[in-house]
């Protein structure tokens, strides 16, 4: 918060003599005066947590502050140890902002002080007004910024990168990493897009302030870190995928970590490795919630090809094996690298009655399973379909 807030409320704690603060729409506090020794013991609570407790918060939410428009006065409250207080709604162009609090201890405030608080009150909206607009700007500019720096054009992301830095908006220390989250929807509407907007702020009060570039794109959200700061807080990208889940209310969310950028220009290469890996995570459930470009294996190759340079659906060996109920026991037997005793016990069942299925595979496919090259053909057939999520 400026300091001009904060001398707003030293400016009125001074004039009436009585203890001031201004807290957001959360109860938060945003600036306080100088108290006294025995203010009550809800406002200390506040001023050494910055925040009101949660039973208050219950007790203040009673009093519906956000659509007042004239003070309201609260009476003591024995249980939270708070002393009479009245509340001042901080509002400009129609905005709540939150509240300015005066603490009724002493004589009593008579309503030329509280005509002189309130229009404090109005002062203060209107600075927290300048500064909302004066963020959004910012966040504006700085949307913009990164999605230049995914640009297909790389002096385009050249320049992103060089006023993210020198804006002091990306401390660009060693390598990037981007995370994508994203769901089933591949278009998000208004409330899914704001709820992966604060899965993204929430993300980012774990991780340094310079270190941290977020934005929602139609359909997903992604998240810009230092590969230091993630090496420190390795758990960010399933706890980006827990509070995703929640605020959107599915369970087909999934995260996906792009390879280490040396640099921030360089970013686009993590950004669609990021988007491969959550593609991935998506149509293959062995790689959920969250999914690393590095250990995608050959989905990695497959995810990097256009969807017309994949096999047809309706015509391939995997599909033959799909419709025949074979195509669990190839893949297994191709991921095992032929071993019939570790397929047998996958599928629980005895190491004889596989022998049947793989000749019967051949036929299917016209393919000899001791021939390397025609096995990997196969193989590969088999991932596009899980890729293609046929199978």
């Amino acid at each position: 918060m400026t300091n001009e807030l904060q001398h707003l409320v030293d400016a009125l704690a001074q004039r009436l003599r009585r203890p001031v603060a201004v807290d957001d729409v959360a109860f938060r506090l945003l600036a306080y005066s100088a108290h006294p020794t025995d203010v009550d013991d809800l406002r200390k609570a506040v001023v050494l947590t910055r925040g009101v407790p949660p039973d208050g918060v219950a007790w203040l939410r009673g009093y519906h502050l956000s659509k007042a428009t004239d003070p309201v006065r609260l009476p003591a409250n024995a249980a939270l140890h708070a002393r009479p207080r009245i509340a001042i709604p901080v509002r400009c162009q129609g905005m709540h902002f939150g509240c300015l609090w005066l603490i009724e201890h002493g004589p009593a405030i008579e309503d030329a002080e509280l005509a002189v608080a309130a229009s404090f009150a109005g002062q203060a909206g209107e600075i927290l007004f300048r500064e909302r607009i004066s963020a959004e700007l910012e966040s504006t500019r700085t949307g913009e910024l990164i999605r230049d720096l995914v640009s297909d054009e790389p002096a385009t992301r050249q320049s992103a990168a060089a006023s993210l830095t020198e804006s002091g908006l990306f401390a660009a220390r060693g390598s990037a990493v981007c995370l994508v989250v994203r769901t089933g929807s591949a278009d998000l509407d208004e409330d899914e897009r704001l709820a992966l907007s604060v899965t993204l702020d929430r993300a980012a009060h774990s991780l340094p302030a310079r270190e941290c570039l977020r934005m929602v794109r139609p359909g997903h959200g992604v998240l810009v870190t230092t590969e230091t700061a993630l090496r420190h807080c390795p758990e960010l990208p399933f706890s980006v995928h827990r509070t995703a889940t929640r605020l959107l209310g599915k369970e087909d969310s999934v995260v996906g970590v792009g390879p280490a950028a040396p640099a921030l220009a360089d970013m686009l290469r993590s950004y669609r490795g990021a988007l491969q890996a959550a593609q991935v995570a998506h149509a293959v459930p062995s790689f959920r919630p969250v999914a690393e470009f590095g250990k995608l294996g050959v989905y990695g190759l497959l995810a990097d090809l256009p969807s017309d340079r994949l096999p047809s659906p309706l015509d391939t060996m995997a599909h033959r094996l799909r419709e025949a109920g074979l195509f669990a026991t190839a893949e297994l037997f191709l991921d095992r690298a032929g071993d019939v005793r570790a397929v047998a016990d996958a599928l629980s069942v005895h190491r004889a009655s596989i022998y049947p299925r793989l000749r019967r595979i051949e036929q299917i496919t016209g393919i000899d399973l001791a021939d390397g090259e025609q096995r990997l053909a196969l193989h590969v057939g088999i991932k596009s379909a899980r890729l293609q999520r046929l199978a």
